[in-house]
C-alpha cells in the first residue's frame, strides 16, 4: 500500500498530465460523437468516456500499482469492500456527458485520491478551456498553478449559485424546497456538470453550488471538487448547514456565509 509521503507536487504533475492526456481524448471526440445513447436509461455515455477511463486507469495502476480504482463506467469495489485505509481511487471520464455530446463545452474530466473519507489530491480539466484545478490536502488549491479561492464579498442576495437538480432528488420532488430556492434573490445558473460546478466555486467565478440527488451522490461526481472548495476556503455542509458526509444526497459548497444563509432558506427537519 502506498503512503501519504507519495503525496506532493510530483503527484499532483503526474494527474495534471493524466488528465490532460484524457483531455485530448475528448477534444479529438468533440462534436464527433456520433448517435446519442444512455446508459441506466437516462445517463448519456459516449466511447470517449471509456476511453478516457480506461487511460487513467491504465496510467494509476502504472504508478500506483497497489491502490485500488474505481470509475463512474468500469465500476469498482462497494465502499464496505475498501479495507481501512486503503488508497483509492475515483475517476469520473467526463462529468457532463450529455453537455459532451451535444457538442456543448460544460464538461470535464474529474480524478480525486482518496483514503477512507479523507480526499487527499483531486484534478480536474475542463478540456474545452484548457483550465486545469488542482489541490493537495493541506496545501491549497490552484487554477492552471496560481493559488485560488472562494468567493467572500458577497452576500445571499447578490450570489452566483449553481443548481445541480435531478428530477427525483428531493429539490425536484418538494414544492416547498424548489419555492424556497427559486423565490429567493438569487442568480441561478444550471450547468449540468456537478465537478465542473465545484471547480469553478472552488475558484470564485461562483458562490455557491447546490446538489440535490436521489439515494446517493457518487464519489466520482464529487470527491475532487470537495478537496477543491476545502482548500480553497469553502465549507461543505447539507442543507441544515451541517458538515457534510460523503454521498448524501443533499450538498451546499462553497462560501460559508453564502451557505449559512441558504440553510437560513431551507426548512428544518429534512
Amino acid at each position: 500500500m502506498q503512503n501519504n509521503t507519495d503525496l506532493g507536487l510530483p503527484l499532483e504533475k503526474m494527474m495534471i498530465q493524466w488528465c490532460e492526456e484524457g483531455a485530448d481524448i475528448a477534444r479529438r471526440h468533440h462534436r464527433r460523437t456520433g448517435k446519442l445513447a444512455f446508459k441506466y436509461a437516462s445517463e448519456a455515455v459516449t466511447e470517449a468516456d471509456g476511453e478516457i477511463e480506461t487511460l487513467l486507469r491504465q496510467r494509476i495502476a502504472t504508478a500506483f500499482p497497489s491502490d485500488w480504482i474505481v470509475g463512474e463506467e468500469f465500476g469498482g469495489p462497494e465502499a464496505t469492500e475498501i479495507p481501512k485505509g486503503q488508497r483509492v481511487w475515483q475517476i469520473d471520464p467526463i462529468d457532463g456527458t450529455l453537455n459532451f455530446a451535444l457538442g456543448l463545452p460544460n464538461y470535464c474530466i474529474s480524478l480525486a485520491l482518496l483514503q477512507g473519507d479523507k480526499v487527499l489530491a483531486a484534478c480536474i480539466v475542463q478540456p474545452p478551456t484548457g483550465d486545469v484545478f488542482t489541490a493537495l490536502l493541506g496545501k491549497g488549491a490552484r487554477l492552471n498553478g496560481a493559488p485560488m479561492s472562494i468567493s467572500t464579498e458577497r452576500d445571499l442576495k447578490d450570489a452566483v449559485v449553481c443548481l445541480s437538480l435531478k428530477k427525483k432528488g428531493q429539490v425536484m420532488q418538494s414544492p416547498e424546497l424548489l419555492h424556497a430556492l427559486c423565490s429567493a434573490p438569487l442568480r441561478l445558473r444550471r450547468c449540468g456538470a456537478v465537478a465542473l460546478e465545484m471547480a469553478w466555486v472552488a475558484a470564485g467565478f461562483c458562490d455557491l453550488m447546490v446538489a440535490s440527488f436521489k439515494g446517493e451522490i457518487h464519489p466520482w461526481d464529487i470527491a475532487a471538487g470537495l478537496l477543491l472548495i476545502q482548500e480553497a476556503g469553502g465549507d461543505t455542509v447539507d442543507f441544515q448547514g451541517q458538515p457534510y458526509v460523503m454521498s448524501a444526497p443533499e450538498m451546499m459548497v462553497g462560501s460559508p456565509r453564502v451557505a449559512r444563509q441558504m440553510a437560513g432558506l431551507f426548512p428544518s427537519g429534512l
